[in-house]
């Protein structure tokens, strides 16, 4: 058991609920920064085997190929931070790198999903269209800069609720056949307004589960009505509001009268013991599913966090709904798959990368799915969170 990815996959799978406390530390711990996870990437796209691997020798590699594939050392001139540090470089220096290397439109999407934790393309954004266009047609980054230099720009805005909207897909299909740089600014400037707004599939995903979830006679509800819940606190709040609801699905409503406040856990979120700070960033709140809702523009990180949280929690409780005529939240025969199939699939049909244990947000519910009451354990997390939290608050 060498690789990175399996160690992380066998210590979701070793350790429960009970012994969290004491091993959780050490798996967080062992995630890679972005830093370590491109060193790692470039072992296997381009750095010399007989080189020795060290960071400065990596930064100058690095430098060099940004030199010969003409977007300039001094791009790179940051280099060794990239490769030091565990989060110091954005979206448009990834895809930087993605020309210096050479790399295919899988090559780009495997580096954005293992070392940036993030999706690749937005092909919904004009930028990264083009970039899309150039790696695909094998055009340099000279060729991507003059095409960004010259087409339409566009600001962002809120899905449309009414009227045929363009699909990622579509562009994309768009752009692998596209002729010519003419034909693609031309594309550009007849469908501006459509590139006003992104993540459409992942929204229309995103308010499908809540509807099923938070709608009247909804997975929430049913819940509450089939299985017994934990007292809540003084005030609790309304169970059919956006706050009730995702306080359910946290197994927090019991631990309202601490995290009430503004209605946010953002308190109980920060805890660099137990919770990796990948995992904390981004993560889905009341607040981001309303604005995901209302189809307002997000990262593509909190929108696929929001759409795995929402995924697992509808999954779970349709399957303790339905198995064999008999209620229960212990999980069925081949569940456990079952549940991360269904989580890859709205990723990948929603433009985003699928379930990675070296991801820590996404290691969390690869942990839970596989243990005997999935939801249960989901939330027994949340309440060893929020019981750090109380206790940090009382000695403070």
């Amino acid at each position: 058991m060498d690789t990175y990815t399996e160690k992380l996959e066998a210590g979701a799978a070793e350790l429960y609920e009970y012994n969290a406390v004491t091993e959780l530390p050490r798996i967080i711990a062992s995630f890679r920064g972005h830093g370590a996870a491109l060193s790692e990437f470039l072992n296997s796209h381009g750095y010399p085997a007989g080189l020795e691997d060290t960071a400065e020798n990596k930064a100058a590699f690095l430098r060099e190929k940004f030199t010969e594939a003409g977007i300039g050392a001094a791009k790179a001139r940051n280099a060794l931070k990239w490769l030091t540090e565990p989060n110091a470089f954005e979206r448009e220096t990834g895809f930087r790198i993605a020309f210096a290397l050479g790399l295919s439109i899988e090559e780009t999407d495997e580096f954005f999903r293992t070392v940036l934790l993030d999706r690749s393309f937005d092909c919904h954004t004009i930028g990264e269209a083009i970039w899309y266009y150039c790696i695909f047609h094998h055009k340099d980054y000279a060729a991507a800069e003059k095409l960004a230099a010259e087409a339409p720009k566009s600001e962002r805005t809120a899905v449309p609720s009414e009227g045929e909207v363009l699909y990622t897909k579509n562009i994309i299909s768009f752009l692998r056949s596209c002729p010519s740089d003419e034909a693609l600014l031309e594309y550009f400037r007849e469908n501006l307004p459509q590139f006003a707004y992104n993540q459409v599939k992942a929204k229309e995903f995103i308010r499908q589960l809540w509807e099923q979830i938070a709608g009247p006679d909804g997975l929430a509800e049913q819940e509450r009505k089939y299985f017994l819940q934990q007292e809540k606190g003084e005030n609790p709040p309304a169970e059919d509001s956006t706050w009730g609801i995702y306080l359910q699905i946290l197994g927090l409503s019991f631990d309202v009268e601490h995290i009430e406040g503004d209605r946010t856990i953002r308190p109980i979120l920060e805890n660099r013991t137990f919770m990796h700070e990948f995992a904390m960033d981004n993560y889905p709140t009341r607040q981001s599913i309303e604005k995901l809702l209302r189809g307002e523009t997000a990262k593509h990180d909190l929108t696929r966090k929001t759409l795995i949280l929402l995924a697992f929690y509808q999954f779970w409780v349709n399957a303790a709904l339905s198995h064999g005529g008999m209620k229960t939240l212990m999980a069925g025969e081949n569940d456990r798959d079952r549940c991360l199939d269904g989580l890859d699939q709205y990723l990948l049909d929603a433009g985003f990368p699928e379930i990675y244990a070296g991801n820590p947000y996404d290691w969390i519910f690869l942990w839970a799915a596989g243990r005997e009451a999935p939801l249960l354990a989901f939330r027994s997390y949340w309440q060893l969170l929020s019981a750090e939290h109380s206790e940090l608050s009382s000695d403070s």
